[in-house]
Formats: structure tokens, C-alpha cells, sequence
């Protein structure tokens, strides 16, 4: 699972500014575009810690 998470990481570090643009487009209110990005980071976490879980039980 660790490979997927890094692969998540350099695309999202690769893709910043075009991601960026296109949520500005998308989300012309910053609060909002704070809150679909916070809402995605916090999913992703989810995901990890719930597999995390599931390998250590």
C-alpha cells in the first residue's frame, strides 16, 4: 500500500499548479476550495488508516 501512497504524492506534488488552476475555475470562492480540498485530504486519510487497521488486526 505504501507505493500508492507515494505515487499519490509525487502526482499531486507534479500536478499542484494545473489541479490548482482548475479548482479555482471550478471553485471561484476560496472557503469553498478549502473545504473540497480538505474534504478530499481527509477521505484519502480515512482510506490509509482504515487499511492500516485491516493489516494490523
Amino acid at each position: 500500500m505504501s507505493h500508492f501512497v507515494i505515487v499519490f504524492l509525487v502526482v499531486c506534488f507534479v500536478f499542484r499548479k494545473p489541479l490548482g488552476r482548475l479548482l479555482a475555475k471550478r471553485f471561484p470562492d476560496r472557503e469553498k476550495r478549502q473545504r473540497v480540498l480538505g474534504t478530499i485530504i481527509a477521505a484519502f486519510l480515512l482510506v490509509i488508516g482504515a487499511r492500516l487497521l485491516a493489516l494490523f488486526l
